[in-house]
């Protein structure tokens, strides 16, 4: 079984950019911005927060496919990750979640001013009702190096 290793999960629920995929059931790919990430204590359960109005295509794609491919990247270094799994569930988010999603916007506005992007953008691209929110689980299958250069690509050992 795969498993995230500390560093990969530390930079998965910091305030980074957050999109997952899937695809419907022509193989269509949808894609949506997701807002914070929780990991299990044995990164063997990723959990990432969807916007139920804005994606309902994806998330219909999620509950019936059960395949995600979630990529993760830090707007100032474009250091990313691309985390793959399987066994996916969506269910509505918890209470704990709202303080999960109040900080990761406050990282993530914080590397967006780094490269002098205003926090306006990720709250318009970003912003919903905390009950709007999905809660999307998965058992990571694979992950990959997708920071830009000669290890693009490349399979994250577990």
């Amino acid at each position: 079984m795969f498993r995230l290793g500390s560093s990969h999960i530390g930079m998965m629920e910091s305030g980074v950019s957050i999109v997952a995929a899937s695809r419907d059931t022509q193989n269509r790919p949808l894609l949506g911005r997701a807002m914070a990430c929780r990991v299990a204590g044995d990164g063997g359960r990723v959990t990432i927060l969807l916007s139920r109005v804005k994606y309902p295509l994806l998330l219909d794609a999620l509950r019936r496919s059960g395949t995600i491919a979630v990529s993760f990247t830090e707007p100032s270094t474009d250091r990313s990750i691309q985390v793959k799994g399987a066994d996916v569930t969506v269910e509505p988010a918890g209470e704990a979640d709202s303080a999960r999603i109040a900080t990761y916007f406050c990282l993530f506005t914080a590397d967006l001013q780094r490269i002098h992007v205003k926090s306006d953008l990720a709250h318009a691209a970003l912003g919903c009702a905390p009950a709007d929110l999905a809660a999307v689980s998965f058992m990571p299958t694979v992950a990959f190096v997708q920071t830009p250069g000669a290890q693009a690509g490349s399979p994250i050992p577990t």
